[in-house]
């Protein structure tokens, strides 16, 4: 017994000092190691792209199945389903891309270039109402004259920084081969996971069968089952209230007449894919659009917005997500916050998932822990 428990205890020393000595390891060699992990990403960014584009296609995948001969017993129904099905979920993707470069693309390319054209008057102007109270604010005076340019050349420096941060010395025809490239290999691998996902979670099973305990392996089949409840719902919920919103916001410019309803509507519905301040993202680029034609418009514009945004909030997002994502307002606000900061477009948009996911986990074990 007691020679049994020594070797416990020389195996955990044993781990310690590993762990420490790799931890060091690490910190002593911070920038090979960094530089190391980067290679690697880059190598399997398609094999997770993939995966990434698997699991949307897989919800699709899903619901297909139910409704092509789901209690059919002819065997060559049976072997065709789950192709038919994939087929039917990209054909359904590549509809909805489509959607967006005819219809919905344009129009937000238009109004980018509407309101490149009427910058220059909106700049004008506030230096003109700025100009008349110069006088009264000495700091004011101070930064008017340091500015010294017109809304033309301001909109010029703009583009200039803008082309300097989006492009740097990268070539554009290399990125975009990459990227074709990079997207091209995803679209296999996802497919070939979608064909034999039965498989590989029986082969992940018994990975986790022969190297994890039973507790454990439970465990992290809860994580797993949250996470993928939290990201399900967050896709699908998303998804039917942008198109909501943008229907709405549209028919109700339209029936108040303000200008460039169907540039703005599809707009704020694209936004609204960001939760929580996506909406008033399309909202302020409306609000440039009309002001150029008629600031009370633009006004009234804002009020329709936050009318508008009461009801959605309060009346149409509770019924087409309900409380699926499990998570408060204030957590979604500081998700998109720090998602942001970390990965930018991406962190914004997967902040939301994964902080529900981290909550609903933190909320049972608390929980259990309390009972």
């Amino acid at each position: 017994m007691n020679h049994k428990v020594n070797n416990n205890k020389q195996k955990s020393n044993a781990k310690t000092v590993f762990l420490i000595g790799f931890i060091l390891l690490v910190i002593l060699n911070f920038n090979e190691v960094l530089n190391t992990i980067k290679y690697l990403y880059g190598v399997i960014f398609p094999l997770l792209l993939g995966a990434a584009i698997a699991y949307v296609l897989n919800i699709l995948v899903l619901e297909y199945e139910k409704k092509f001969f789901p209690k059919s017993n002819n065997k060559y129904i049976n072997s065709i389903r789950r192709g038919m099905c994939i087929v039917l979920s990209i054909l359904t993707i590549i509809l909805v891309l489509l959607f967006f470069l005819r219809i919905v693309i344009p129009q937000f390319s238009q109004s980018i270039g509407l309101l490149a054209t009427g910058f220059p008057v909106i700049y004008n102007n506030v230096l003109a109402w700025a100009s008349q109270y110069i006088d009264e604010i000495p700091i004011l005076q101070q930064k008017l004259e340091e500015l010294d340019m017109d809304g033309t050349i301001a909109l010029k420096k703009g583009l200039e920084l803008l082309g300097n941060w989006a492009w740097g010395t990268v070539s554009l025809m290399g990125s975009v081969f990459g990227m074709v490239a990079n997207f091209v290999l995803a679209i296999i691998f996802a497919i070939y996971i979608l064909l034999g996902k039965e498989e590989l979670k029986d082969k992940f099973d018994k990975l986790l069968k022969a190297y994890m305990r039973a507790e454990r392996r439970e465990r992290l089949y809860e994580g797993m089952r949250t996470a993928n409840d939290a990201f399900s719902n967050y896709i699908v919920g998303q998804c039917k209230e942008a198109v909501i919103l943008g229907l709405l916001s549209t028919i109700g410019m339209l029936f108040f007449r303000f200008p460039y309803a169907t540039i703005i509507g599809p707009v704020i519905g694209l936004t609204a894919l960001i939760p929580m301040v996506g909406a008033y993202l399309g909202a302020a680029v409306g609000f440039l659009l009309i002001v150029i034609v008629d600031p009370v418009k633009a006004v009234f514009f804002i009020m329709f917005i936050v009318v508008l945004q009461q009801v959605e909030g309060n009346v149409i997002y509770p019924k087409v997500v309900g409380d699926s994502i499990g998570l408060p307002g204030i957590w979604v606000f500081a998700a998109i916050t720090v998602g942001a900061g970390l990965m930018g477009i991406a962190g914004v948009l997967l902040g939301v998932p994964i902080a529900a996911t981290v909550y609903r986990l933190l909320d049972k074990s608390i929980n259990e822990r309390l009972s």
